[in-house]
C-alpha cells in the first residue's frame, strides 16, 4: 500500500485514502548491483561536485532509490538525509522519467494544445470563470485553465472511521496551487509551511491568477523554484509518486484527474466529478 504523507506535524496532516496503493505502478530492474547502488549512494550523501557525476550517480541508482523509499516508509525529512539530491533541480523529473517514461513528458505535451481550451470553456459554462480572456497568450490560458481544476473538480466528502471530513473548494485551490501577491516575504511564508503545511503543493507569486512572475514547489517548507507555473505542477505531480506518498486529500480529485486523464497512468477510483469533467471533455470539440 502506498504509504500516507508522513511529518512530524501530522496534526495538520489530512487522512489518507485507503486505496493509495491502486496508484502504484511497476518499478523495472536495477541496472547496477545493490552494493554498487549502496556506494553511489553514500557518494552522493557526502559530495555535490562534479555535477555530472552527481547526475550520472542519480540517474544509476533511481531504482534502487524508488525501491528503497518503499521498503523503508522514511518521512520526507528522512529521504532528505538519505538522498539529499532529490531536493537539487530536475532530479525528481529525471527518477520519475526513469521509472515512468511515458508519461513524464504528457503533461507539457497535451496541457496547452488538448486540455486549456476545453477546461476554460467548462469552467465557463458552469458560471466559474466570468472573466474576460481577451489579450491573454496560451501561456496565460494555460495556466488560468489549471487555477480552475480544484473549482471543477470540488473535494469529495468521506469518513475515516466514524468521522466525516468535508473540505470546501477554497481549501482544494489552497492544497492545489496557493497564490500570492508578487513581493510575498517567502522566509515567514515558508516558516508557516513548514509548521502547518507539511504535503506537496504549488506556490504561484504574481499579480494574476493566470500570469505567474515565480512558481515554486512546496515540500517540506522548502521552495524549489521552478521556470513556469506548468513545470512546477508537473514536478508536484511526480513527488508523489517518487517521494511514495498520497495525494493531498483536499485536492485529491484534482490529482487523480491529472493521474488519468494527462499523465494516462491507470489506477485509483476518480471521483464521481472527475469522471464527468473527462466525459465532458471529450465530448468538447
Amino acid at each position: 500500500m502506498r504509504k500516507p504523507a508522513r511529518s512530524q506535524s501530522t496534526q495538520q496532516t489530512p487522512p489518507q485514502s485507503s486505496e493509495a496503493g491502486t496508484r502504484r505502478t511497476f518499478i523495472p530492474e536495477c541496472t547496477i548491483s545493490e552494493e554498487r547502488a549502496i556506494q553511489c549512494k553514500e557518494w552522493l550523501k557526502h559530495n555535490s561536485q562534479p555535477l555530472n557525476q552527481v547526475e550520472q550517480y542519480m540517474q544509476d541508482t533511481a531504482v534502487y532509490r524508488a525501491k528503497s523509499l518503499r521498503e523503508n516508509g522514511w518521512a520526507i525529512q528522512g529521504i532528505r538525509q538519505e538522498f539529499p539530491h532529490l531536493f537539487t533541480p530536475g532530479m525528481i523529473a529525471q527518477d520519475f522519467q526513469i521509472l515512468h517514461g511515458e508519461a513524464a513528458p504528457k503533461l507539457f505535451e497535451t496541457w496547452l494544445p488538448l486540455f486549456k481550451d476545453k477546461i476554460l470553456h467548462l469552467a465557463r459554462r458552469e458560471g466559474k470563470l466570468i472573466s474576460s480572456l481577451d489579450g491573454l497568450t496560451p501561456d496565460c490560458l494555460g495556466e488560468l485553465a489549471l487555477s480552475q481544476l480544484p473549482t471543477l473538480l470540488p473535494p469529495t466528502v468521506y469518513r475515516v472511521g466514524r468521522k466525516v471530513f468535508r473540505y470546501t473548494i477554497e481549501e482544494s485551490k489552497l492544497a492545489f496551487i496557493d497564490h500570492k501577491p508578487v513581493g510575498t516575504n517567502l522566509v515567514e511564508y515558508l516558516h508557516e509551511a513548514k509548521v502547518s503545511r507539511p504535503y506537496p503543493y504549488v506556490l504561484s507569486l504574481g499579480n494574476d491568477i493566470w500570469h505567474t512572475s515565480q512558481a515554486f514547489v512546496i515540500l517540506d517548507g522548502e521552495a524549489l523554484e521552478q521556470n513556469t507555473l506548468l513545470q512546477a505542477v508537473d514536478v508536484c505531480f511526480k513527488v508523489f509518486y517518487i517521494f511514495d506518498i498520497d495525494y493531498t486529500k483536499q485536492c485529491e480529485a484534482v490529482w487523480k484527474f491529472l493521474q488519468n486523464a494527462v499523465y494516462e497512468i491507470k489506477g485509483g477510483e476518480e471521483s464521481k466529478p472527475a469522471t464527468s469533467l473527462r466525459a465532458a471533455i471529450l465530448a468538447c470539440k
